[in-house]
């Protein structure tokens, strides 16, 4: 992976951040044990909230009342030691997604990479770095793996911790941020009225009391997705770079590279070569893979690009950590395989609607090598929450051939 830091600039340097916050700094103190979350709260609503506007401060104490809420949001990640010093946040079920992190607890700081669907999540993952990780180690830099909404909109919360902190990400994932955060924060919220509408026409359907409280518990998470989101302004990287960027420690190095186009533009990793982990984005995870911005031609050999370095632990951006290489590989193969039948099709005149009769999961032989179907519907059900509803991998599938469809030139 990257040797040295290349082509990088700073570009809080000639941009203006949207959330100036103060320079003086609030620290919780460690001396009496843990933080509580009130605390840590407190410590967020002091100064760093200079400068900000009417709608900022709306906007801040939406994402913190969420942040605050009781227990059922408490953990809503479970975390899990990778390495020394690093750990892997696998997000647990939700209405509105979230993706994972990871945590590399460093000498005097702490990276983390990536920031879930909203600040009150990430101030949430905060709050049990401090509980679970036991570390009062500020975080002094958040990685942006690609520009898309359930791994950015939380990146608030760390600005408004008070304390100096970095936003890194590639050139291409800040230019895909400006241009595109805002619409498609929009668009998120407005779909939620008519999630709402089916979960409370399921729940008048149902006669289970457990169904029943399981839609009243996707509404609330719903509508508090739908206030803390109203009037969402991207955090912009403060960092970027093109092809690599270095963060050295004692404890150990952090490479981030963008390797090639793959589920994005702009896709970095960020991998440690001493405890042989690599934090992969959506690059590399463990659902079936959405092209709809991606580069389906080329992102196989991203991923055979990644795979030179030598790691034995993947941290994917969604579904469970990865202790080998036999889900990324099945990944690589499965997106080849689909993009070849689909321009095959293309080719020969067929509608999308004619390949996906044609193209099925019985069809596809990455599917079934190496376990790779019953590993995805394994990753499906843990994603999913008790009485949500699965939908069937040929579903997936379709939503793949057309976007492949509607990608194959992009390069």
């Amino acid at each position: 992976m990257s040797q040295h830091t290349d082509h990088h600039s700073h570009s809080g340097h000639d941009h203006v951040h949207p959330h100036p916050h103060s320079p003086t700094h609030n620290h919780a103190q460690p001396g009496g044990g843990h933080t509580s979350r009130r605390d840590f709260l407190r410590v967020m609503m002091g100064g760093a909230l200079a400068g900000a506007s009417i709608l900022e401060l709306a906007y801040y104490r939406a994402a913190w009342a969420r942040a605050a809420a009781p227990a059922s949001d408490s953990n809503l990640f479970e975390i899990q030691q990778v390495a020394n010093g690093i750990y892997f946040a696998h997000a647990r079920p939700q209405a509105m997604l979230n993706c994972n992190a990871a945590i590399f607890v460093r000498s005097k700081d702490v990276v983390v990479v990536d920031t879930h669907s909203k600040p009150s999540a990430a101030a949430g993952l905060i709050a049990q770095m401090k509980r679970e990780v036991t570390t009062n180690k500020p975080v002094r830099y958040v990685i942006n793996t690609h520009f898309h909404w359930d791994h950015t909109q939380g990146s608030h919360a760390y600005r408004m911790t008070g304390q100096k902190v970095d936003f890194i990400a590639s050139a291409a994932t800040r230019d895909l941020m400006a241009k595109l955060s805002v619409a498609r924060a929009k668009a998120s919220v407005g779909e939620v009225p008519k999630q709402i509408d089916a979960l409370r026409d399921r729940a008048a359907r149902s006669t289970s009391a457990g169904e029943k409280a399981f839609c009243a518990g996707q509404i609330r998470q719903l509508q508090a997705y739908q206030a803390e989101l109203q009037n969402y302004t991207p955090e912009l990287p403060t960092i970027t770079f093109d092809k690599s960027y270095l963060l050295q420690d004692p404890a150990y190095d952090l490479h981030l590279d963008f390797r090639g186009h793959a589920h994005t533009a702009g896709d970095v990793v960020v991998y440690c070569p001493q405890e042989r982990a690599i934090a992969t984005g959506d690059v590399i995870h463990g659902f079936l893979p959405f092209i709809a911005d991606g580069f389906p031609h080329v992102w196989p050999g991203t991923i055979d690009s990644i795979g030179q370095a030598d790691f034995n632990k993947i941290m994917p951006g969604h579904a469970a950590l990865q202790t080998d290489r036999t889900a990324m590989i099945s990944l690589r193969n499965y997106i080849e395989e689909l993009t070849g039948k689909v321009e095959q099709g293309k080719k020969a005149g067929l509608t999308v609607a004619e390949m996906q009769q044609r193209i099925t999961v019985a069809s596809l032989k990455s599917l079934h090598s190496n376990g790779y179907e019953a590993y995805l519907a394994r990753m499906s059900e843990q994603s999913h929450s008790h009485f949500a509803q699965v939908p069937p991998l040929q579903d997936g599938v379709n939503v793949n051939i057309t976007d492949i469809y509607n990608n194959l030139d992009r390069t």
